[in-house]
C-alpha cells in the first residue's frame, strides 16, 4: 500500500508536512488568491501583472521543490520595474487603512498575506540550502507590488483604520 504522508516532488519524494511541502503550499494558496483577484480586477494593468506574476509563481514553487534556482536577479529586477511605475501611480497613505475594500483588493490581500507566509518558509529554506536568497527577496517584492495593486484598486479611497492609543 503506498504511504500517504509522502509525496514526490522534483526532488524526490518528501514527507507530506515538511518545510518544502509548506513552502510549496503557501506559494500554491498565494497563486489561487492571485488567480482570483485577476478574474475579479477591472484595472488591465493590474491583470497583465497578475497573470506574468501567477506564471512566475509556478518557478517560485518549483525551486522549493527542486531545490535548484529558478527565481533569478533579472525576475527580481521585472518586480522592481513594476514597482517603480506603480508607485509613481498611487497616493502611498501615511497611516493604516483598511484594505479590503471589494472582491478584488480582498484577494489581493490575502495574496499579499499568503505571499508574506511563503517568504518565512523561504528564509527557513534557505538558511538549510534549500533555496536562494534571491528566492526570498523576490517574495519580499511581491508582497510590496501586491500592496500597490491594491492601492491602485482603490483608486485613492483609502479608509482609515482607527487604532485606539494604549492608556
Amino acid at each position: 500500500m503506498k504511504d500517504v504522508t509522502k509525496t514526490h516532488i522534483l526532488g524526490g519524494v518528501v514527507e507530506k508536512d515538511s518545510d518544502v511541502i509548506w513552502g510549496v503550499g503557501a506559494i500554491d494558496e498565494a497563486n489561487a488568491f492571485i488567480g482570483l483577484a485577476k478574474v475579479f480586477s477591472n484595472d488591465e494593468k493590474v491583470k497583465d501583472l497578475l497573470e506574468k506574476i501567477q506564471m512566475k509563481m509556478f518557478a517560485a514553487g518549483a525551486e522549493f521543490a527542486s531545490s535548484q534556482t529558478r527565481i533569478t536577479e533579472n525576475d527580481c529586477k521585472d518586480l522592481i520595474k513594476a514597482i517603480e511605475e506603480l508607485e509613481k501611480e498611487v497616493k502611498i497613505p501615511k497611516e493604516f487603512i483598511i484594505l479590503e475594500q471589494d472582491e478584488t483588493t480582498a484577494f489581493l490581500s490575502v495574496a499579499r498575506s499568503v505571499v508574506r507566509r511563503a517568504e518565512r518558509w523561504a528564509v527557513r529554506l534557505h538558511k538549510n540550502g534549500i533555496v536562494s536568497k534571491t528566492l526570498v527577496e523576490w517574495l519580499n517584492k511581491l508582497s510590496y507590488l501586491l500592496y500597490l495593486m491594491i492601492l491602485k484598486e482603490m483608486g485613492g479611497n483609502y479608509k482609515k483604520a482607527k487604532v485606539e492609543e494604549k492608556k
